[in-house]
């Protein structure tokens, strides 16, 4: 069974935390940006392309004036195209898709799950120990989504259900890469020439998926929002920088809590800009993953018995 390798780059005093809120923060801009482009037109896969393709060209220059090149053989090639896969391209293509139907606030929530199924992604494949505060968080965060899923009357339609559990895919998706990326990062490889190899491999499946639906006449649709695009270019190659020098410093558990942040700026995006009304269900079901989380998180630290 394959170990996690050591942190590259040892983290200082409160970088990991820092770097945690500035990603998440900047990370959940996504939900508005997103929202406002499709509300002038553009397409979600062709926003999903322009994203990835624009910020992987950023970083790859970025690594070239550095001296890093973005090698394309090898170990490098499969971590590139599987993270860019897992950790890229689903998740956001997904996003995009629902974003339409459910809203900046209930997309958001499924965010609030990445850290209980990396936890449990990580007991799988025996790099955690089992901990029953956190096998209970666990718990919790599977029945607060059940909460906001399956009563009727708790999303605004009952049309709705399909889409939210589509959605539930993007945190399977996202922890699966969270795990992946630290089990299988190439030996010697540099930060930023890993975050442009699968910023572009992610930019190459959503051009595979768009191919293979028939749908490259929804590129021209960019041309609708070209300076929200050029925003949302530029703030997702800022963002993948943010992350994966928080993937090296702090591991995959404590990088997934980048949900809290995000579901945080959704949910307020979605009520104070968008106008977006929720059900008690809602907001019950969140408040019981949150509170798994909690327990995923503390849990083993606060309730440890005395020596």
């Amino acid at each position: 069974m394959p170990a996690f390798r050591p942190i590259p780059f040892p983290a200082r005093g409160l970088e990991p935390l820092a770097l945690l809120l500035a990603t998440g923060s900047l990370s959940g801009s996504v939900f508005l940006l997103t929202k406002l482009a499709q509300g002038a037109g553009v397409a979600p896969l062709a926003w999903a392309l322009a994203m990835m393709l624009g910020s992987g060209l950023i970083l790859a220059g970025l690594a070239r004036l550095r001296g890093l090149p973005v090698r394309g053989a090898g170990a490098h090639l499969r971590y590139y195209a599987l993270s860019g896969l897992i950790s890229m391209a689903l998740p956001n293509v997904i996003l995009f898709l629902v974003l339409p139907r459910l809203g900046a606030g209930l997309a958001s929530v499924v965010y609030t799950l990445p850290p209980i199924l990396t936890l449990l992604l990580a007991l799988a494949v025996r790099v955690e120990r089992p901990d029953p505060w956190r096998c209970a968080g666990i718990l919790a965060g599977l029945a607060g989504a059940l909460t906001i899923v399956l009563p009727r009357g708790s999303l605004p339609s009952a049309e709705l259900a399909g889409w939210m559990a589509l959605a539930f895919a993007i945190p399977l998706s996202l922890a699966a890469g969270n795990v992946y990326r630290t089990l299988a990062w190439p030996a010697g490889a540099e930060m930023v020439s890993v975050a442009a190899g699968t910023m572009l491999a992610g930019g190459g499946w959503v051009a595979l998926a768009i191919l293979l639906l028939g749908e490259p006449g929804e590129l021209p649709s960019l041309a609708l929002a070209p300076g929200l695009v050029a925003v949302q270019v530029a703030a997702t190659a800022v963002v993948y920088l943010l992350y994966f020098r928080l993937q090296v410093v702090a591991g995959p558990v404590y990088l997934s809590q980048l949900g809290y942040v995000m579901a945080a700026v959704g949910l307020a995006t979605g009520s104070l800009v968008f106008g977006e009304r929720y059900s008690p269900w809602v907001w019950t079901g969140a408040g019981v993953i949150m509170a798994g989380v909690l327990l995923v998180t503390f849990g083993r630290r606060a309730f440890r018995p005395a020596a």
